[in-house]
């Protein structure tokens, strides 16, 4: 079944700390949550659903804040409808995102009372000095102490990762990405860092103190991750942030890697290192020059290894010039192939 979100965003409410990359309303485009009154989150969800109730499994999302961390009054008003709802079968399902230390048993209990499954936390990352500088207000213990205490209340859990803040490093990426497979959420969200306008991330990249990612980088650190999570069984549902008015116009990006195909082009750069990888230990295994290499792919896979407007095929002919590629598609295999002068290793 197709899914279908009904989202609500309460941009930075709850939030104990304001965090040098953060300014939710511009990302969200929404300012402020008056509007968010029973009445209206009521016939919000009435109107999504509307004739499809059957054609989508139908979930209730509040994002942009830290929901857990809010007035429990505030809370209740809020869930209540979406709760409603779900007792009357309008939705399947009701999902929030909180904070690492904003979990502790009463918050999650009120949680679960109306019908919350699933919790996603900002982890950001798990290295404390990125923490700390990213001026956080919690550590990389407290991100494990909470995927602990969701298991505890039964809570389906999805982490969000930024990579690109400041002090970010590959040692820091592949310390994040060992850590958070550890810990097994149900799954992950990876978001590399904007500069928004209006935050101190903005100051200090006009200052000369942070350098964004280029987009380059960012599809490195984001194929990375998302093939070392799906390589230990964890589900990456999104790479990038979605598409909105306000951050296609620009005006509020100051720098970073905003690219509305980010998706696509970090599965053109899963293939890209894996081709890369396989030629690489061939050359070092084997000891000598490499002269042809042919690659296979099903057609079901070929934007996905040609790469989109063709990056990857450029890529290695420009990295690799003074060997022969040769792309093709071949329906008699079922994954990709790599011929390095006549030897097949599968991708």
């Amino acid at each position: 079944m197709k899914y279908g979100m009904i989202p609500f965003f309460i941009p930075h409410v709850g939030c104990p700390h304001v965090c040098t990359f953060c300014n939710q309303s511009r990302i969200t485009e929404v300012s402020g949550i008056g509007y968010l009154t029973p009445e209206y989150i009521t016939s919000t969800i009435k109107d999504y659903v509307d004739a499809f109730r059957d054609d989508k499994y139908w979930e209730v999302c509040f994002y942009g804040g830290s929901f857990s961390a809010i007035n429990p009054n505030l809370q209740r008003q809020l869930l209540l409808p979406a709760y409603e709802a779900l007792q009357e079968g309008l939705i399947d399902s009701i999902r929030c995102s909180t904070r690492p230390d904003a979990v502790n048993d009463a918050q999650l209990e009120l949680l679960r009372s109306f019908g919350v499954k699933t919790i996603e936390l900002g982890v950001q990352s798990m290295d404390d000095i990125v923490l700390s500088l990213a001026k956080r207000g919690h550590t990389s213990n407290d991100v494990t102490l909470a995927v602990k205490q969701l298991r505890k209340f039964g809570f389906t859990v999805g982490l969000q990762l930024l990579p690109g803040l400041l002090g970010e490093s590959w040692h820091t990426i592949i310390k994040t990405a060992v850590e958070i497979s550890r810990l097994q959420p149900d799954f992950v969200r990876i978001y590399p860092v904007l500069v928004i306008e209006n935050t101190e991330l903005a100051e200090q990249y006009k200052a000369g103190i942070y350098e964004p990612l280029s987009l380059n980088r960012a599809l490195q650190y984001c194929s990375f991750l998302k093939t070392w999570f799906e390589s230990h069984h964890i589900t990456v549902i999104r790479t990038g942030l979605q598409s909105t008015e306000e951050l296609d116009t620009g005006h509020s990006v100051l720098a970073g890697p905003y690219e509305p195909a980010m998706g696509e082009l970090v599965t053109n750069g899963q293939w890209r290192q894996r081709i890369e990888h396989c030629v690489d230990e061939h050359t070092e295994y084997f000891n000598n020059a490499i002269h042809s290499i042919v690659i296979d792919y099903p057609r079901n896979l070929t934007s996905k290894v040609r790469g989109l407007k063709k990056c990857n095929i450029r890529y290695f002919e420009k990295i690799y010039n003074d060997i022969t590629f040769t792309w093709r598609e071949n329906n008699d295999i079922a994954t990709v192939q790599c011929s390095i002068d006549g030897m097949v290793y599968v991708v």
